[in-house]
């Protein structure tokens, strides 16, 4: 408990004043094993010069979002290299996400490991982490993982998607 006590006095700060500060994309560390730059970069919004910082309630979202996935780190034992974390809607449509992407909420990552893939998604869907969705993309390599914010609604669901 003591590791994450930074990131827990910010998320209940955030709860009670309502968190009205945004994000910047920095090297920040929003939690023990990730930053604001990989929550918020997008390649897309880069190429087309769009904004991706998010409000306050996809904020509040990234950082829970990002104490979730250390959990994810810490149980495969490797990094997790980030694709794509936050979008904000304008971005999340550029891409062609769908309108109600946890993504424009803060509480999906889709990431790649150096591990074998077929290892990683064998290991994290028998295991007891909990998650709403892991999707596994055999031919990019890749996972998405969301979560929600209450633990008892999410669903394991785990499935391959080619």
């Amino acid at each position: 408990m003591k590791k994450y006590r930074g990131v827990l006095i910010a998320l209940i700060l955030c709860l009670f004043t309502g968190c009205g500060a945004t994000i910047r994309m920095s090297n920040k560390k929003i939690s023990r094993y990730f930053t604001a730059r990989e929550a918020l970069y997008s390649a897309t919004a880069k190429r087309y010069n769009m904004s991706n910082i998010p409000l306050s309630k996809a904020t509040d979202n990234i950082y829970y979002c990002a104490w979730r996935m250390d959990k994810v780190r810490r149980f495969l034992g490797t990094p997790i290299h980030v694709n794509s974390w936050y979008r904000s809607p304008r971005v999340n449509r550029k891409v062609g996400g769908v309108s109600h992407s946890y993504h424009v909420q803060g509480l999906a990552v889709d990431f790649y490991t150096k591990k074998n893939p077929k290892y990683v998604y064998n290991k994290l869907r028998r295991s007891r982490l909990s998650f709403d969705q892991l999707i596994y993309y055999p031919r990019q390599k890749r996972f998405h993982i969301s979560f929600r914010r209450n633990i008892r609604q999410e669903r394991r669901q785990a499935f391959v998607k080619y």
